[in-house]
């Protein structure tokens, strides 16, 4: 009976899964691809997840589930579903918001090896599960003894190990070698370098932490885009007249009398973490030894006096508060880094670009 349920329940499954898959090809369907590093880990997301799909369509056949279930079978269904279907997307997303994120942009040369190495490696540790699985090999062991002819596959699956290994060296030289490079040459990226779609690639690189200067006006689905394009009669893409200063207006930052309001800075909503990892920590232990359960209570009691603590603090900060030039220029207040020794005042009484924190009633985001 539970094999029918879980091949019955494997068939339902294969429907959304389906919905995914050619939702994804048909985003891509007569696009104009750029192969960049972040598109090949997600076209490499789409193949790898298409595969693991696949493997698991099979188990909605009774007899098949039963041969498969608890073998290497399974084993290397849902690493071509977890791990293709999660790790290339993560890594597509590190190449793509890595200029957002820190101002600099990784090297595509090296993040086209990490690519080919990650995906070969992949494909030669987890592809061979699927014969060692229906060779009979048990999920759950880490040796077997001579003769079952299992040796060869698990040599090549051990081998492409090995090679993701070295597809993620490549990655963290080429983090490093890309700081490097950066901070010796002084180069800056601009706010758009994909000629991306949605708003944050209307802030600065990297974001400053107010975000937008002023609240963004949203009229369409990907507003960014269709303020640099729009479409022709035959429904082509067209390039707009302002496209040049649109992209000009993603690199403004705060000018000189300009104040941007963010919330006080607090301590507590890292407690209140911390006291959910508590309580959560007595649930999921309690069965093994019921003391756990006073883990719980004693979380719940630290989560429910942060967030009464929280709400109680006060909503702003003196307004004498000296500001590090450093953590000034991180801030995207000063881009030198220098001349600003206080929020919103200068030496001489010049105005300075400025952010305020809490509910001051006279300042807000201009």
């Amino acid at each position: 009976m539970s094999i029918t349920a879980f091949s019955i329940s494997t068939m339902f499954i294969a429907v959304p899964t389906g919905v995914k898959i050619f939702n994804w090809i048909g985003t891509m369907w007569k696009g104009s691809l750029s192969f960049t590093t972040a598109m090949l880990f997600s076209v490499g997301l789409i193949s790898m997840f298409t595969i693991g799909g696949l493997s698991g369509v099979t188990h909605s056949v009774s007899p098949h589930d039963r041969q498969q279930t608890d073998t290497y079978y399974i084993v290397a269904h849902f690493h071509y579903v977890l791990f293709g279907g999660a790790i290339f997307g993560i890594f597509a997303g590190i190449y793509f918001w890595y200029p957002k994120i820190f101002g600099q942009i990784l090297d595509e040369r090296l993040g086209k090896v990490h690519f080919w190495l990650f995906l070969i490696g992949f494909n030669l540790t987890f592809a061979p599960h699927h014969i060692l699985g229906l060779q009979g090999m048990s999920r759950r062991i880490y040796t077997y003894p001579e003769g079952t002819g299992w040796d060869f596959w698990n040599m090549v699956s051990t081998v492409g190990s090995f090679v993701i290994a070295l597809g993620l060296v490549v990655f963290f030289v080429n983090v490093r070698r890309t700081d490097k490079r950066h901070k010796r040459d002084h180069l800056t990226v601009e706010a758009d370098p994909w000629d991306a779609r949605s708003l944050e690639w209307s802030t600065p690189s990297p974001v400053p932490a107010y975000n937008f200067i002023e609240s963004p006006q949203v009229h369409a689905v990907d507003d960014w885009w269709h303020r640099k394009y729009t479409e022709d009669e035959d429904g082509r893409m067209q390039r707009l007249d302002d496209y040049d200063k649109v992209k000009a207006s993603a690199e403004e930052r705060l000018k000189p009398g300009q104040s941007v309001h963010l919330p006080s800075p607090s301590y507590y909503p890292i407690i209140g973490a911390a006291a959910i990892f508590l309580a959560m920590y007595g649930v999921v232990y309690g069965r093994s030894a019921g003391a756990n359960y006073a883990i719980t209570a004693l979380g719940v009691l630290i989560l429910v006096c942060t967030i009464i603590a929280w709400a109680l603090e006060p909503s702003t900060e003196p307004e004498d508060a000296l500001v590090d030039p450093d953590a000034d220029r991180l801030l995207g207040l000063a881009p030198g880094g220098s001349g600003q020794a206080a929020l919103g005042s200068g030496e001489g009484g010049e105005d300075q670009p400025a952010l305020t924190t809490g509910a001051s009633g006279d300042r807000g985001s201009s």
